[in-house]
């Protein structure tokens, strides 16, 4: 690097320590690189082999694939004593002094990685190869894949002790096979002041200047006896009966995990990963995985062995990735993937649960309560910005009942890929399965509002709010439609409630009865003493009032609330519950990361005479100075909303106080 280049570290993910999730992560993001690679027509299969001890690669044999990397992993492991960097780097000398083991990760049924191996333009649309090797945070994938970030390859330097990998791909219609690789570290110095960028390439010798070099792959030109083929036969990487596709070699995986046996990398936590985060694929028939490691029992998990394999798997930490629970997610995707469009109902995606008033809800119950399978077809529009076009869409849902449960948990899908950080039907005993067509206009709007990870669907994403209108209602359709259609399946039917006014008009009971208690008794009994004097209470100091798109909070009049300080939050009303389920409910929604609206980002406050503190997502601390305060909330949907003041305290007092209002 020269002195004036920019320092910047890999952010990407957590190069440098082996994070919990390391498992899930190498399986999400390495398969979901093969399906949208997939030929059409094809069923995907991916190979995760471990070369255990006894195939590991011979320190002498092994160095000529980690030509040039000691000198720059020993400058990264001479940093600070105390960092978590040069700690590693010093874990990974260590690793370079020992026989390689190593984990490959090979596909077929997939085209390679197309496109020109000496392309490194800003943005290389279609070229999966620079996408590969040569992007950071640009994807040159297209809208119907599954990821659109051009991050997911860092799994494998993230899953590699010395944080590299290689990759041997044969792409469609070639006869030949290409290698390269790189390796990921930090911004470091080696031979005094010479400064180094974080990656490094192995790739094949040029005698060209650095500044000029555009690392390019290892052709093996069709002989059998070069580094390419040498490398294939090393790693046991040979393409030629799988035809095109991508091998992936991670030199001395982390298979072990201080204290953790569910983030190391082993056959059994890749399998658990396979099946929670594949299964939908897999039952449709479009991706089988193989897991081998020597001296351990070959793993096979298609359609006709998941639930074979998921027996024998360890349980999950997370309730809805329980052996049950998934054993009941993959009967109920069996059963999804086989009905007809006709045998679907079809409605608009509800926004809120009383937009189910067409439905046929007796039957719907009774079914429900039989614990019956119910299939839905729900409709809506996506609408772009550029250009400015709505287009009809729609995504399924599947709900049954499971009184077996401990809690209700929904399964959301686009395409391939599971979207696993979003459960909203937990206060019912039932299971959701939403699929969402990657290919659609609803498919590429959920994609715009999937983070790097693409763990949930956030409303609030920028490019969500960038790309589409009204992208946040439409991201909260499809999130809630189950919960909505729960709400009303299981809600009690209308009755008469005599004691519903009871507070109001109590002497008018016994006549809405038919006939008084001491007649059912059969004894007299002697009157209560009439009431007392009735006192007027004291309004509250403060009022809340509806507004268009939201709510005022003032003072009452002629109330004397300057000095007062009081806690505001609000969420959207729900169908039952009452105001307790509804704070419930949104506090759910924002530990998922996916609040139904946010004091943060999109919502409007205006104020006069009171100084604000917003305290979360749906709630702030005002403290009133001025008896004419006015403060009002705006941007929020057609919803009704509860709103609660509570009186904190007033100023310069410890003591609270229990003044509370609601609307």
């Amino acid at each position: 690097m020269s002195p004036s280049q920019v320092n910047q570290d890999p952010v990407q993910g957590e190069f440098f320590t082996a994070a919990a999730d390391l498992p899930d992560r190498l399986v999400r993001e390495s398969i979901q690189n093969s399906l949208d690679a997939r030929r059409p027509g094809e069923t995907v299969k991916v190979r995760f082999a471990f070369s255990g001890a006894e195939r590991a690669l011979p320190v002498e044999k092994a160095r000529q694939y980690l030509i040039g990397l000691r000198s720059h992993i020993q400058a990264v492991a001479d940093g600070p004593a105390d960092s978590a960097e040069a700690a590693a780097m010093r874990s990974a000398l260590e690793c370079l002094d020992q026989p390689m083991t190593y984990l490959t990760v090979g596909d077929s049924g997939t085209t390679g990685l197309l496109g020109e191996v000496d392309a490194n333009r800003e943005r290389e649309v279609g070229n999966d190869f620079w996408g590969f090797f040569r992007s950071v945070g640009i994807s040159p994938k297209g809208e119907d894949s599954g990821g659109s970030w051009g991050l997911g390859k860092w799994v494998f330097p993230d899953a590699s002790s010395i944080n590299a990998y290689l990759g041997v791909t044969r792409r469609d219609a070639e006869d030949r096979d290409l290698l390269m690789g790189m390796a990921m570290l930090k911004t470091h110095h080696l031979s005094g002041d010479n400064k180094y960028p974080p990656y490094g390439y192995f790739a094949a010798a040029s005698d060209s200047d650095d500044d000029e070099w555009l690392p390019l792959p290892v052709d093996s030109g069709g002989t059998p006896n070069g580094l390419v083929a040498q490398a294939i036969r090393d790693f046991s990487l040979d393409r030629r009966l799988e035809g095109s596709g991508l091998s992936v070699v991670v030199p001395y995986p982390r298979e072990s995990a201080e204290g953790d046996d569910e983030a190391a990398l082993t056959p059994a936590t890749i399998a658990r990963a396979v099946v929670i985060q594949y299964f939908i694929p897999i039952v449709r028939g479009h991706l089988e995985v193989e897991i081998v490691k020597p001296g351990e029992r070959p793993r096979e998990i298609d359609s006709e062995t998941i639930e074979v394999e998921l027996g024998h798997i360890a349980p999950p930490r997370r309730d809805d990735n329980s052996l049950p629970a998934l054993r009941g997610a993959i009967q109920l995707a069996r059963w999804a993937d086989r009905l007809r469009d006709e045998e679907h109902i079809e409605l608009p995606a509800p926004h809120r649960s009383d937009a189910l008033d067409d439905l046929d809800l007796p039957s719907l119950r009774e079914s429900y309560d039989q614990s019956e399978r119910l299939a839905f077809r729900l409709t809506l529009n996506a609408r772009r910005r550029d250009p400015d076009t709505t287009t009809p869409v729609s995504f399924r849902l599947y709900l049954e009942r499971d009184d077996d449960l401990p809690r209700g948990h929904d399964y959301f899908v686009r395409g391939h890929l599971r979207i696993p950080g979003m459960d909203h039907i937990g206060s019912h005993k039932a299971r959701a399965l939403v699929l969402v067509d990657g290919d659609s206009e609803l498919g590429h709007l959920l994609r715009d509002a999937e983070g790097p990870a693409h763990a949930t669907w956030d409303p609030q994403a920028q490019r969500l709010k960038d790309r589409w209108i009204g992208g946040y209602d439409r991201v909260q359709r499809v999130r809630r439609a189950a919960l909505l259609i729960l709400q009303r399946l299981v809600e009690r039917p209308e009755e008469r409630q005599f004691d519903a006014l009871a507070d109001l008009f109590p002497s008018d009971l016994d006549a809405a009865r038919g006939r008084s208690r001491r007649q059912r008794s059969g004894t007299e009994k002697p009157d209560p003493p009439g009431p007392g004097p009735i006192v007027p209470k004291a309004p509250p100091p403060v009022r809340l009032s509806d507004i268009e798109g939201g709510f005022s909070f003032r003072a009452s009049p002629g109330a004397a609330a300057n000095g007062s300080i009081w806690d505001l939050r609000f969420a959207y009303d729900v169908v039952r519950g009452g105001k307790g389920r509804a704070f419930r409910q949104f506090e759910q929604g924002a530990n998922q990361g996916a609040p139904d609206f946010s004091l943060q980002n999109g919502l409007a406050v205006e104020s006069d005479g009171c100084q604000l503190e917003v305290t979360g997502d749906n709630a702030m601390r005002v403290e009133v100075r001025s008896d004419d305060f006015r403060l009002t909330v705006t941007g929020l949907d057609e919803r009704d909303v509860v709103v609660e003041a509570v009186e904190a305290r007033a100023i310069d007092s410890a003591d609270d106080t229990d003044t509370e209002t609601t609307t």
